[in-house]
């Protein structure tokens, strides 16, 4: 039976992941005194997460308006950079299949493969600190904790199997902090 799960599931953690790094820019912008390398270190994390699910919309052809991603501009929403003409055109303009369950699932698989590859390269980045990095790297590595957890308890509200998407094999508290 298919019940539309994994479109409900992607659409809920990309709302949720967007509240999260909305809520990081502000506070990137107005650091507490000594943590503005960690502020930075956490909107970068969340600019490469969010970046990195845009593409993977465009490779598997799914509308970003229906995942939710399309109202997000990394560059400029998380990152303050200008518009660039050149690039929103680009991305208003790609073929879209039709949405379903199968390409929802590759999507989510897929997806979660590159960011637990990208959290682990954070992680041995935190792991192997210089002096001046030490706050940026362990900033950006909590934002992958966050989402990866968030994904984890969102598979579990929506009944997915953690298998079903890649993760079954990463404990976030464990293998990332």
């Amino acid at each position: 039976m298919n019940d539309g799960k994994f479109k409900r599931y992607v659409i809920a953690a990309i709302a949720l992941l967007k509240k999260l790094a909305r809520k990081a820019k502000v506070e990137a912008d107005n650091p507490k005194e000594g943590f503005s390398d960690y502020a930075e270190g956490v909107i970068m994390g969340y600019y490469s997460i969010i970046t990195l699910l845009k593409h993977q919309a465009f490779a598997f052809c799914i509308d970003q308006k229906e995942l939710g991603l399309a109202d997000i501009k990394p560059d400029i929403d998380l990152l303050g950079l200008g518009r660039n003409p050149d690039v929103d055109v680009l991305e208003d303009n790609w073929a879209i299949d039709v949405m379903n369950e199968e390409s929802l699932k590759g999507y989510l698989s897929d997806s979660v493969t590159l960011l637990k590859e990208r959290a682990f390269e954070a992680k041995k980045e935190a792991d192997n600190l210089k002096e001046g990095s030490k706050g940026y790297n362990k900033g950006e590595l909590m934002a992958y904790h966050t989402v990866i957890s968030l994904m984890k308890t969102q598979a579990f509200v929506f009944n997915i199997d953690g298998r079903e998407i890649g993760l079954s094999d990463i404990e976030p508290e464990r293998d990332l902090l």
